[in-house]
């Protein structure tokens, strides 16, 4: 059983999963997950104090998200002229030392992105390093 106290407006609720392999359905119901995501959301009730101390009204969240989300197409568009990473570095983030068949599986893949070169265009990509 979870208790929060509902008077704790930054009490976090974590509705989601903890990571991509973990199920949260396996001991959390259906029920509650939507209950905290539609009814009691801890973003909703910060909104709502935030309202009712004169804090936050509707033109000022207008203008935040206004700003928001030019702020974020702006991130969007200076990222997308940059170069994406080599396809190689996909290999490289997991080991300090790569294991022989991650070395291997990569060297495949230079080899199949080589002989197939219309289908993997790499215009985009910056060269390898190694």
């Amino acid at each position: 059983m979870l208790r929060i106290d509902p008077d704790d407006n930054v009490a976090l609720y974590r509705i989601g999963h903890h990571s991509t392999s973990d199920d949260s359905t396996a001991y959390r119901s259906v029920d509650e997950v939507n209950y905290w995501d539609k009814q009691d959301h801890p973003i909703g009730r910060l909104r709502h104090y935030m309202v009712s101390q004169g804090w936050w009204d509707m033109e000022k969240e207008k203008a935040w998200m206004k700003q928001a989300r030019n702020e974020v197409m702006q991130a969007f568009q200076r990222a997308e002229k940059k170069k994406k990473p080599p396809p190689s570095e996909l290999f490289c983030d997991t080991y300090k030392e790569m294991p022989p068949h991650l070395q291997q599986q990569r060297e495949q893949m230079r080899k199949h992105v080589a002989q197939y070169p219309d289908n993997y265009p790499l215009d985009n990509f910056e060269k390898d390093r190694d």
